[in-house]
């Protein structure tokens, strides 16, 4: 199929073309018409169900002793906060339960003394002595019970500090654990993250709440809504991905760290001339459309691309809302531009090639 030549061809712009209807039918030359309108860039990417790293919190002693027992004894045991967790025998806990009764029972004899320094320094000492208990984490009903009883406990129990499962656990009975020592690492599950990785070519449309639907294999048919949370600042050496964070409610607990999920971002991109991808020749060094001109005419034009979604691609330069450009056989049309260009050089466009 070549172009029409006729008397006023040589008028037409260079590597214009004429074609007839009826051949336009024939080769099959389908048109559509250039909008001005945003597009919604679809990215699919895979992440991991995570921990929320806020709610994590590790279980340490703030003095030295020795276990007695263990209320927590395994990973994966749900705990409330303040319920019990271990009970310690430690010298230096005990010897600031005698010291804060000697000085509570020194506080209770001067309350009544006519000298009014005394009353002071005996209440100064009981505030610095109950102050290191709560300092140690006894609670204020502990020491409520330690004056009911009127002695020292040799065996005080510790409470959780958070509701969470024990993701790690380092204790047993019998040990002699320090400040330094990390004894349970408990987590709380009601809120997760999930990591989602995405190449260096999908960052520049994902910012921060742009919507994302999940999918986890463990559920299929179900899907979760959040939006992205965070973005991190680096790529991860290996993969050459880059990690979004997207923030889920958990309350129901069936979202498990380390469970698989997919993930599928809509993102908006801003509005710009628009034409189908089909629409373009792209030759490495330039990228040419073929636009609709009156009475059959077809004039390549080479624009500037942008972004790409779907089947559309942005057009930055080149092309102007309401035009119409070649989207189907644009490669027979682009074969009679370059035919008719090279006759043009050689000096035999007024000879109509054969048909």
């Amino acid at each position: 199929m070549y172009a029409d030549a006729g008397a006023g061809t040589g008028s037409l712009p260079p590597g214009a073309v004429e074609i007839s209807p009826y051949k336009q039918q024939l080769s099959g030359i389908r048109t559509a018409t250039v909008s001005r309108r945003s597009l919604t860039k679809v990215i699919h990417a895979v992440g991991i169900v995570q921990p929320d790293e806020t709610r994590v919190r590790k279980v340490h002693i703030k003095f030295p002793g020795w276990v007695n027992k263990l209320f927590v004894n395994f990973t994966g045991q749900a705990v409330r906060a303040n319920d019990p967790i271990l009970a310690i025998y430690s010298p230096d806990l005990v010897s600031t339960q005698a010291e804060y009764l000697l000085a509570w029972r020194g506080e209770q004899q001067l309350q009544a003394s006519p000298f009014a320094q005394a009353a002071t320094n005996s209440q100064t000492l009981l505030d610095a002595a109950r102050r290191r208990l709560l300092l140690w984490d006894i609670t204020p009903q502990q020491i409520r019970a330690l004056q009911e009883i009127g002695t020292p406990e040799t065996s005080v129990t510790l409470h959780a500090p958070t509701s969470g499962y024990v993701t790690a656990k380092d204790v047993y009975e019998g040990l002699y654990v320090t400040p330094e020592m990390t004894l349970y690492t408990v987590t709380d599950l009601a809120r997760v993250w999930v990591l989602l990785d995405l190449y260096e070519s999908e960052l520049p449309f994902v910012r921060l709440g742009t919507p994302v639907t999940l999918t986890l294999r463990s559920y299929p048919g179900e899907t979760r809504r959040g939006t992205v949370s965070y973005i991190y600042p680096y790529l991860e050496n290996q993969t050459r991905t880059n990690k979004v964070r997207v923030e889920l409610d958990n309350s129901d607990f069936r979202l498990k760290p380390e469970m698989y999920a997919n993930g599928e971002i809509r993102a908006l991109l801003d509005e710009h001339v628009v034409v189908p991808q089909d629409a373009v020749l792209d030759s490495g060094a330039q990228q040419v459309v073929f636009v609709v001109a009156a009475d059959g005419h077809f004039e390549p034009r080479t624009v500037r691309l942008g972004q790409r979604a779907d089947n559309d691609v942005e057009v930055l330069d080149g092309l102007n809302d309401g035009e119409r450009v070649v989207v189907a056989a644009n490669f027979l049309v682009d074969s009679e531009s370059q035919l008719k260009a090279a006759l043009d050089a050689m000096g035999g466009s007024d000879q109509a090639p054969p048909h």
